[in-house]
């Protein structure tokens, strides 16, 4: 099971796809553009493979908690962590990462 975080669009969409077709379940993170999600969670689908769109913003500890257990309850325990969404996060693992440089005023 794999989260995809800015896989809405462009190469984030493109990981998120080609994640499923070596079989992940993907979560298609966005924050503004639903419909964008919603297109990637069906091409994937169309060819047979799972995914869900969930609406996250990346810079809040406490809506990627959220997102986290929805997609563990949709989808099983995250086995791969795609950070995409922006090229501004620091490089330092996840679990590490300074939540305070990023949150949104």
């Amino acid at each position: 099971m794999a989260v995809g975080d800015g896989a809405s669009r462009g190469i984030g969409a493109a990981t998120a796809k080609r994640l499923a077709q070596h079989g992940a379940a993907v979560a298609v993170n966005y924050f503004q553009s639903e419909t964008a999600a919603g297109e990637v969670v069906a091409a994937i689908r169309e060819v047979g493979g799972t995914a869900v769109a969930v609406r996250a913003d990346v810079r809040d500890a406490s809506q990627c908690a959220t997102m986290a257990d929805e997609v563990k309850r949709t989808l099983g325990p995250v086995d791969v962590l795609v950070l995409n969404a922006s090229i501004s996060f620091p490089v330092v693992p996840f679990l590490k990462y300074p939540w305070r440089s990023s949150r949104r005023s």
